[in-house]
């Protein structure tokens, strides 16, 4: 049986027009695309001016020799965001496994569909406008095309190795470290590290018959690939159990909390074991170096709604991401936990003091922000009340209306991820973002900046001081919806 590329996007578009809600899937994959096709925009943008930008930092340097210098930084980071977001193309292989295809051909499908990963086209869209410019300022044709094409064999070899590492968390953790060290020793102590990988990229655009290293690297990871996945290709594959150490089993030390303890004890032994809290945490935690974005550019200094902005951002992360699926995360057996004799506000407080818990954490690793000054650092820590005291209401209120199910050890696609995504969720991160900068900029235009301070950490502090009459307004939403709640989440 003859079984080719087009075969294979023939039946993932198969699977997509007979799934369940497939017009709303289609519906969000269209705006998504807008989305994408805005980020490459500008990434387009960006290579156009990336010459012009190097060039007046220093008008004597060679564009790419500068470059160069950062590239390694670059291909580091983007193997961390690979490893973490991008996913296997999905295949019928089972189905395929019992018809007359041969399995080099199933994996040659899934191979050269993975080269359709966004993220194979950044370096390309960024890059390609650069190199027109300057080959149009008067450089050397040859070269500059080269070296080009090396970058992106480079990219295309981490497309190949995420397969390879499987998702294995020593080997991100290996990357991030090395890249670490290598800065340390390199800025640090004066060793070369990052600097000998730089004069290697220059060695690729000095001698561009250096290209064949890069397009071996390619080679040889597409290989390797192929081999590892026709190893796995087999229908018993993964029918064996493995043994794993239970995790998560005591937690005594949460039960100065009375009988809400069981509740937090249920979420954090979730969080431990689940694939999809576990990445919705990491992004979470993602979001704590976002404020460097803005308090080390001068450009924001004296825009300070835009600081808050990102204060609410870096102390709120977890609250932002893991509470926008409140009580989505026990879909797999909320009926279970409405057929017990529990108190349906002390699962709600539990919840509300997780998040809490998340804002609390966060404030506290967003300390090291004081070396941008004590001004940043009261930034930080106005939006952080905020966010502890009004916002972490805000945010549980909003899942009343969140019936939508979440798979717990599904793992959410980057860019096409459909699960769980709600409109009402979406049009609810607006009171949370908005309401703190009316509450910073309405004092702050009248009176002055401390002020402005002191109004949104009131805010915070009126969330506190109605935290009972809060929750009890938002239990009697709950109440009412739950309900329809437990109709949405028992669809199959």
């Amino acid at each position: 049986m003859a079984y080719s590329l087009s075969d294979s996007f023939s039946l993932s578009k198969k699977k997509f027009f007979r799934a369940p809600q497939w017009e709303l899937k289609l519906a969000i994959r269209i705006l998504i695309g807008f989305l994408v096709l805005y980020f490459l925009a500008a990434f387009l943008l960006l290579g156009i001016g990336l010459f012009f930008i190097v060039k007046e930092n220093d008008p004597n340097q060679d564009p790419i020799l500068a470059i160069n210098s950062f590239l390694l930084y670059y291909l580091g980071l983007e193997f961390l965001i690979r490893f973490f977001f991008q996913n296997t193309p999905i295949v019928e292989v089972k189905p395929l496994l019992m018809q007359p295809v041969s399995k080099k051909k199933i994996v040659r499908g899934v191979s050269f569909r993975s080269l359709g990963v966004l993220y194979n086209f950044i370096s390309i869209v960024i890059l390609t406008p650069f190199c027109i410019v300057f080959s149009i300022k008067g450089g050397d044709l040859l070269s500059i095309w080269v070296w080009l094409f090396g970058v992106t064999c480079l990219s295309l070899t981490n497309n190949f190795i995420i397969f390879l590492v499987n998702k294995n968390r020593k080997v991100a953790l290996g990357v991030l470290t090395a890249l670490v060290l290598g800065v340390l020793l390199e800025k640090g102590l004066q060793i070369d590290v990052i600097s000998l990988f730089s004069r290697a990229f220059d060695a690729l655009y000095q001698t561009p018959i250096l290209v064949s290293i890069p397009f071996g690297l390619l080679i040889l990871s597409f290989t390797l690939m192929e081999r590892y996945l026709l190893k796995q290709l087999y229908l018993d594959k993964g029918l064996e159990q493995k043994k794993q150490r239970i995790l998560g089993t005591e937690l005594s030390f949460l039960d100065a909390f009375g009988s809400m303890s069981l509740f937090i004890k249920n979420d954090i032994r979730m969080i431990i074991r689940n694939v999809r809290p576990r990445q919705v945490v990491l992004m979470g935690i993602f979001f704590l170096p976002y404020g460097i974005i803005f308090f080390a550019t001068d450009v924001y200094s004296d825009q300070p709604v835009w600081l808050i902005f990102a204060g609410i951002f870096v102390s709120g992360g977890f609250m932002l991401t893991f509470g926008q699926f409140v009580p989505a995360w026990d879909s797999e057996y909320f009926s279970f936990l409405m057929c017990q004799n529990l108190s349906y506000k002390k699962y709600l407080k539990s919840k509300l003091y997780l998040l809490m818990f998340g804002v609390l954490v966060s404030s506290i690793l967003c300390i090291p922000y004081v070396y941008f000054g004590t001004r940043i650092l009261l930034i930080v820590m106005a939006a952080a009340l905020f966010n502890f005291g009004l916002g972490s209401l805000i945010t549980l209120f909003s899942g009343a209306y969140n019936a939508t199910p979440v798979k717990l050890n599904v793992k959410a696609k980057a860019f096409e991820n459909t699960q769980n995504f709600s409109l009402t969720q979406l049009l609810f991160t607006l009171p949370k973002m908005v309401l703190p900068l009316l509450a910073f900029y309405l004092p702050y235009h009248f009176f002055s900046f401390n002020a402005g301070l002191i109004g949104l950490a009131s805010m915070g502090l009126l969330g506190l001081v109605f935290q009972k009459q809060l929750i009890n307004a938002i239990e009697k939403i709950y109440q009412n919806k739950k309900h329809e709640t437990l109709k949405s989440f028992n669809k199959s």
